[in-house]
């Protein structure tokens, strides 16, 4: 796939992300009952907006971690102040976890599997 369309994909994401973290200002909770899901959530988010950034925009592994970890804080930062849930810092470190992890696994990737055969 071409550079342009995971460039798309990567902001389109950032824009549901931001929108679906932000949400729930009525208080209602989207996925109650299951615990710590939303810490799963925030990983799983974060683990593909490293991906689609490092895909897209071809990100250094630090630059795409400010960039997510500063993006990550100030989505918990709103929530806290903004909406009718808290911020919460567990969700901040699944959501460094995220990211953290989507390097680890490229790197592992890269070493394991050589280019020659990708």
């Amino acid at each position: 796939m071409p550079q342009t369309v995971y460039r798309v994909f990567c902001l389109s994401f950032f824009v549901l992300a931001t929108a679906s973290f932000l949400a729930e200002l009525n208080g209602h909770r989207v996925i109650a009952g299951f615990a710590h899901m939303d810490k799963l959530v925030h990983f799983s988010i974060f683990a593909l907006l490293a991906a689609l950034l490092w895909k897209g925009f071809k990100l250094a592994p630090l630059t795409a971690f400010v960039l997510l970890g500063s993006y990550g804080g100030a989505i918990e930062l709103v929530q806290h102040y903004f909406t009718r849930r808290q911020g919460d810092w567990r969700d901040f470190a699944a959501d460094i976890a995220g990211v953290v992890s989507f390097y680890l696994v490229r790197s592992l990737w890269h070493k394991v599997r050589p280019r020659n055969q990708r």
